[in-house]
């Protein structure tokens, strides 16, 4: 993501929006701050993030209903893979964590392009191209980012109850190696 690409900002935030209506601003800016810079936790070992994934695995229900894979570069570079609908195609784990790895390697989004995407995003909602989020609370989480040098966010605490998200992301360019290349 070198340059901002306002049109894909407005296409995937629609995707979004369709899924998750009712995710907030803070949602949105984590959408944003993971297409440009991938995963905000950094990652250790293969073994540790082997282990955290595995727990967390084991606690979630499969769900086949829900998207597999979700895009959040309009480029379609970058996908969020869903794990409970991974769950449901009883694929298991050993395949998963190093293409995961490598995702967080391979992206070299910077602070800067950071700022200019959140900008043109800031943007269109003070302009009224997105009308999901109040101009005031733009403004303000605007400036309380600015403030704190764009850090990475949890999900809303009504995102993480309402949708109770539980993901991680993949490089389009990977997921053949999952073993179903047709599904993005």
């Amino acid at each position: 993501m070198t340059q901002v690409d306002t049109l894909g900002i407005l296409e995937i935030l629609d995707q979004h929006l369709g899924w998750y209506p009712l995710m907030e601003l803070q949602d949105a800016y984590k959408l944003i701050y993971q297409a440009v810079l991938g995963p905000e936790h950094l990652i250790g070992s293969p073994e540790e993030f082997s282990r955290y994934l595995e727990l967390e695995y084991a606690s979630l229900q499969a769900d086949a209903a829900q998207h597999l894979f979700e895009p959040i570069r309009a480029d379609g570079s970058l996908f969020r893979l869903n794990l409970r609908a991974y769950k449901a195609r009883e694929l298991g784990l050993a395949g998963l964590v190093t293409p995961l790895m490598m995702t967080a390697q391979f992206i070299q989004g910077t602070q800067s392009e950071l700022r200019l995407t959140w900008g043109s995003f800031t943007q269109l909602c003070l302009q009224g191209y997105v009308r999901h989020f109040e101009p005031e609370e733009v403004e303000l989480l605007d400036w309380q980012l600015i403030e704190q040098d764009f850090p990475a966010l949890h999900h809303s605490e009504a995102y993480r109850r309402l949708y109770q998200p539980a993901y991680r992301l993949v490089s389009a360019g990977l997921i053949p190696s999952l073993g179903m290349p047709d599904e993005a």
